[in-house]
Parts: structure tokens; C-alpha cells; sequence
């Protein structure tokens, strides 16, 4: 690097920060689903599977956040003004905290719907479990 040249945000440094944030999040549910607190839910909950499919989306949406703002720059051909990439990282952030915070969402509801007196009678189906992932930014049941 020659003398006055600047140190910036790079492309790379969104998809890195975003496909890490993604890894992470991936891993807490997995992590999560191993040793998370669990429900048995008697009756179908079609509220908790939309949950977990709109956080799976959001962190999805991180991924590609990283990597539409790391294209973008790339594909420019010129430097590029560092509040993009910026407003890309920040963006995969938002979308991991909103994603952590649906999951929260999700347990609550289902240590609701598990609240209620449980006789494997009445079940509508075999008894599901549901595991909850929570992530860092959760707020905490």
C-alpha cells in the first residue's frame, strides 16, 4: 500500500461479515435443536412452523444482503464509497437480530400452547416437539 492510500471497507469484508453472522446463526440452531428447551405441543401449531420458516428466511436474507452488497461493489469496476458496504453488514445484522428475535417469539408461544394439561388422548396427532433456538439476541424467556 503506498503513502495516503486509505484502508476501507472492502467487498469482502461484507460477504466474510455476513456468511459469518450466517454460520453462527446456522450453528446456535443447530446447537439449539440439540440441547434447547423443548415443548410437547398436543395439538397442531401451524404458527410455530411459519415462525420457524420466516426465521430461517431472514437468515437467508442475511446471506444474500452480504452478497448482493459485495457484488455490487465488485461489479462497479471503481472504488467504491464505503457507506454501501456498511449499510450491507448492517443490514445481514438486522436481519440475524430480527431472525433471533422470531425464534424468542416462537418459544413463547409454544411454552404457551404447552402450557395447557396434556393427555396423550385427546392429541390430534402423535406428540410434536418443538426445540427452541435461541440465538444471542434473544430477549430471554
Amino acid at each position: 500500500m503506498g503513502v495516503g492510500r486509505a484502508v476501507g471497507v472492502r467487498p469482502w469484508h461484507v460477504f466474510v461479515c455476513a456468511a459469518g453472522l450466517v454460520l453462527l446463526a446456522l450453528l446456535e440452531r443447530v446447537q439449539g435443536f440439540r440441547s434447547g428447551r423443548q415443548y410437547v405441543l398436543c395439538h397442531a401449531a401451524p404458527v410455530l412452523d411459519h415462525r420457524t420458516l420466516l426465521a430461517l428466511a431472514l437468515v437467508a436474507a442475511a446471506f444474500l444482503a452480504g452478497v448482493v452488497g459485495a457484488a455490487a461493489a465488485a461489479l462497479r469496476g471503481r472504488p467504491v464509497r464505503p457507506g454501501l458496504l456498511v449499510l450491507c453488514m448492517v443490514a445481514a445484522l438486522a436481519f440475524v437480530v430480527a431472525a433471533d428475535r422470531v425464534d424468542d417469539g416462537g418459544e413463547r408461544r409454544a411454552a404457551e400452547l404447552a402450557a395447557g394439561p396434556f393427555d396423550e388422548k385427546s392429541c390430534d396427532y402423535a406428540p410434536q416437539v418443538y426445540s427452541a433456538t435461541p440465538g444471542w439476541f434473544s430477549l430471554g424467556t
